[in-house]
């Protein structure tokens, strides 16, 4: 699986928030398909299939899938 930013608003919402090298960890826990580790779950409601992993305790990606690749299409404050 290949893991994609949708724009450069999410890149730029990470780099505000220094959280660019946890972001790219993340990222590639997710791409060697370790999911547990990145807490890889579906968000509700469910049938919009979209999808979240953990960058830290606060922050989350989500993004939706696309074939076999995931698109990050936002970073959200998991407050």
């Amino acid at each position: 699986m290949e893991v994609y930013e949708l724009d450069n608003s999410v890149l730029e919402y990470l780099e505000k928030r220094n959280l660019v090298l946890k972001y790219k960890k993340a990222k590639e826990l997710l791409k060697q398909n370790h999911l547990r580790s990145v807490q890889f779950k579906k968000r509700k409601p469910k049938s919009l299939g979209r999808y979240y992993f953990r960058i830290t305790k606060k922050y989350r990606a989500i993004g939706i899938f696309d074939g076999m690749d995931f698109i990050v299409t936002e970073i959200s404050d998991h407050q």
